[in-house]
């Protein structure tokens, strides 16, 4: 099969969306498959994932990726697209995020093409952002025009109207076995613990509230360090509010790393305290290398990977400091029950086997093509 993934830009972006687009390309084309990436990127785009040099890049370099396009460069666009889908000649165009398919979607009007839209997000985030509900239901009526809507979890199913029931599948990101395994109830060989958050710094992953819920209980864990990984617009912000807190020797803002796995393995506890997920990686990798986990009960994603009291705790509520310094502070006061989660987290994640998640994928792709 050709198969055409879309996505609105990968250059030196490490978050979900970028990961998982790139993955699945990777093992289309493994699989032997012609396999085309197209991004609104520009033609010196480089990826920070690894990605196979089977798969053709096709950077749409039309104007700026992150600023609003205005109408002379909509029009550019389409004309761009349109020749890039009819030289590549996809069976399948599967567009990541409901942006990109709707443009994509307008930019191959009349050209025949089959598309899956695939949404990253539970409908929750438009609780949290601006478009609200308005917004909601606009992105559920654009997804009508897709052959298969590919949410991320089945508990996203009710979220969604019974127009899209028949065309909406649940298919998991896949998680990777992991390259060592942590060993969270004992210290590290200088006596200390660290409670790990892996994220983009930004309003998604709210990591403000898990600052302030460690400032509350820092002082009872004096062994006890924060470190966060990643990057974002929100780095300002955070390292202001852990300066006020007067936490600079005991939180750190790491940045964006490549070797994440070192970092799971040599820590204790794992929180994400997101306000609302799809199918948050940085939590799977944490359970799969056998970190318990800490986040809030009333996000979406999260309260499908953290089974409460399994494999980690579930704080009340959605952005409480209060709730989730209460449940950090459970695990972080004792040994046995981290050690237990950890082996119970590592079990966990053997459904999201990335072999079983693939051919999922491969399935839909040969059942649309036909």
């Amino acid at each position: 099969m050709r198969l055409l993934f879309a996505a609105r830009a990968v250059d030196r972006m490490a978050g979900g969306v970028e990961r998982m687009v790139i993955a699945l390309a990777n093992e289309m084309a493994s699989r032997g498959h012609e396999v085309g990436l197209f991004t609104w990127d520009g033609a010196s785009a480089e990826a920070f994932y690894p990605m196979s040099p089977a798969i053709q890049w096709y950077k749409l370099d039309r104007g700026d990726v992150s600023v609003t396009a205005s109408p002379l460069v909509r029009v550019r666009r389409a004309l761009a697209t349109r020749g890039i889908v009819r030289a590549f000649r996809p069976d399948v165009v599967t567009a990541f995020q409901v942006g990109v398919f709707k443009a994509l979607r307008i930019y191959c009007a009349g050209m025949r093409v089959p598309m899956i839209a695939t949404e990253r997000n539970a409908p929750t985030l438009y609780d949290h952002t601006s478009g609200g509900e308005k917004g909601k239901q606009d992105a559920f009526r654009t997804f009508r025009l897709a052959r298969y809507l590919v949410v991320q979890c089945e508990a996203y199913r009710p979220m969604h109207p019974p127009y899209l029931q028949d065309k909406l599948l649940a298919i998991p990101n896949p998680v990777y076995e992991a390259e060592g395994q942590a060993a969270p109830h004992l210290s590290a060989p200088d006596g200390r613990f660290r409670l790990l958050a892996v994220g983009r710094l930004s309003f998604q992953k709210n990591f403000e509230s898990l600052i302030q819920a460690f400032a509350r209980i820092e002082s009872q864990f004096p062994f006890w360090d924060l470190v966060i990984l990643g990057e974002g617009e929100l780095r300002q912000e955070l390292k202001a509010l852990i300066e006020q807190r007067r936490l600079s020797s005991r939180v750190a803002l790491a940045g964006a790393v490549k070797n994440t796995s070192a970092y799971y393995t040599s820590s204790h506890l794992f929180c994400l305290s997101s306000r609302w997920e799809g199918f948050p990686n940085a939590l799977a990798e944490a359970l799969a290398h056998g970190l318990p986990a800490v986040g809030f009960a009333g996000c979406a994603g999260v309260n499908v990977l953290i089974e409460h009291e399994s494999n980690g705790l579930l704080a009340h509520g959605n952005g409480d400091d209060a709730s989730l310094a209460e449940a950090l502070a459970l695990l972080m006061q004792d040994a046995d029950k981290r050690r237990s989660f950890g082996g119970q987290a590592l079990a966990s994640m053997l459904q999201y086997a990335p072999a079983r998640v693939m051919d999922q994928w491969e399935s839909l792709f040969r059942k649309v093509a036909r």
